[in-house]
């Protein structure tokens, strides 16, 4: 074999192996890029499912808020119903008594007159006979049978209202027991709603168990939040500067003579005249022991920016300051939501409640009970989650508080 095909065969292996290298990194390439397309797919499937589960423990929240509204109604009606039926078995107890009474008095009177045999009035008056006891036992008769007729209309007037008092019970007692079995009900959907929203956060933190998902979904809370507050500051700038005008306006009021602010300047300068430097000042919204404080860290570089309160559930959530309501709705992560606006860049936010007592655009007093404590946005454990904010920017709430 010559010099010459010794080299062709060396360079056709050398050839041949960079094709076979080559159909191998391409086979490769192929079944990575298949991968992230599958490993995609997957990803987009759980956002999806998660959206769903959000949207899901959306629903059962506001449902559960609906039936603890409706329960707290049911309760009071109840309650004035049992009034009500006590009222009338009193009422009823006291009617029979004089019922019985009348009866035997009416009695006697009868009973006497039949002693008297047939010496009735209407004999001496047709018996042609004049004298002065003859006159007298008429005019007794005649008193003695006009008693007896009003003592029958009274006690035909005490049976009337007996039957009354009666059919009114009867009817209150079906109300009662119609009342009871709804009442009945809806605690079975409340229970059976709060076991599907256990359910539902149960999914949720499993399908979040990647810190980085938490991180992610964090980040996507608190964007939504700070656009809700954009879009409500928006909606509600109008009124705000109108207001600001009007306080302004007092202002010089009261600059240039000695005028006194009436009831509904005085409450307007309070609620636009913001919350002033932090000089522990206000009453806490709600009376519990802090679980997480402003500045701690929340998840990888993310920090709470309020605190969170733990309460009683069902406590009342009240207004630190005077102001305004300028959002009143559930988002996500937050669960039911007050915000309200005190002017000058001022605002309090209150989150994770049960349910809300108040609307947008409702002018709130300090200290007024604007939502119920609860555990909504998913949480654990019923708590509050409190923020204040100037400008946009969330401060240390803590500084205001008492």
């Amino acid at each position: 074999m010559s010099i010459y095909q010794k080299i062709a065969i060396i360079v056709l292996v050398g050839l041949m192996k960079v094709n076979f290298s080559y159909a191998d990194d391409n086979q490769l390439l192929q079944s990575l890029r298949h991968s992230i397309e599958e490993q995609e797919k997957r990803l987009a499937q759980q956002k999806k499912e998660r959206t769903e589960l959000v949207n899901d423990l959306k629903e059962q929240e506001t449902e559960i808020a609906k039936l603890l509204t409706s329960i707290e109604k049911n309760d009071l009606s109840l309650r004035k119903l049992d009034q009500d039926i006590n009222s009338l078995v009193k009422q009823i107890d006291l009617l029979t008594v004089k019922q019985k009474q009348q009866r035997a008095v009416l009695a006697k009177q009868l009973e006497s007159a039949f002693k008297l045999g047939n010496a009735t009035g209407f004999e001496l008056v047709f018996s042609g006979e004049k004298s002065e006891r003859n006159d007298r036992i008429i005019t007794y008769f005649s008193y003695i049978n006009n008693a007896r007729q009003q003592l029958i209309a009274e006690l035909e007037d005490t049976q009337t209202q007996l039957a009354n008092k009666k059919q009114e019970l009867q009817k209150k007692q079906e109300t009662h027991k119609a009342l009871q079995s709804k009442q009945k009900e809806q605690q079975a959907g409340l229970e059976k709603n709060r076991q599907n929203r256990q359910k539902t956060i149960s999914s949720l933190e499993l399908s979040m168990q990647e810190n980085q998902q938490k991180l992610a979904s964090l980040r996507n809370n608190e964007a939504k939040l700070q656009a809700k507050i954009a879009q409500a500051e928006k909606e509600s700038r109008r009124i705000a500067e109108e207001e600001a005008r009007q306080a302004k306006h007092i202002e010089e009021k009261q600059k240039n003579t000695s005028y006194t602010l009436n009831p509904d300047e005085r409450a307007l300068m309070a609620r636009v005249s913001g919350i002033g430097k932090p000089k522990h000042q206000f009453n806490w919204p709600v009376s519990g022991s802090v679980a997480h404080r402003f500045g701690e860290s929340l998840q990888g570089e993310l920090h709470w920016k309020g605190m969170v309160i733990n309460a009683k559930d069902g406590a009342q959530v009240r207004a630190i300051a005077d102001g305004r309501v300028i959002l009143a709705s559930w988002l996500q992560g937050y669960g039911f939501v007050v915000a309200l606006e005190h002017g000058k860049g001022d605002m309090s936010l209150y989150g994770y409640n049960q349910r809300i007592l108040v609307e947008v655009g409702d002018k709130i007093q300090n200290g007024q009970a604007i939502a119920l404590i609860g555990s909504s946005g998913g949480q654990n454990t019923p708590a509050l989650y409190f923020e204040i904010r100037r400008d946009g920017k969330a401060l240390d709430p803590s500084g205001w508080l008492k």
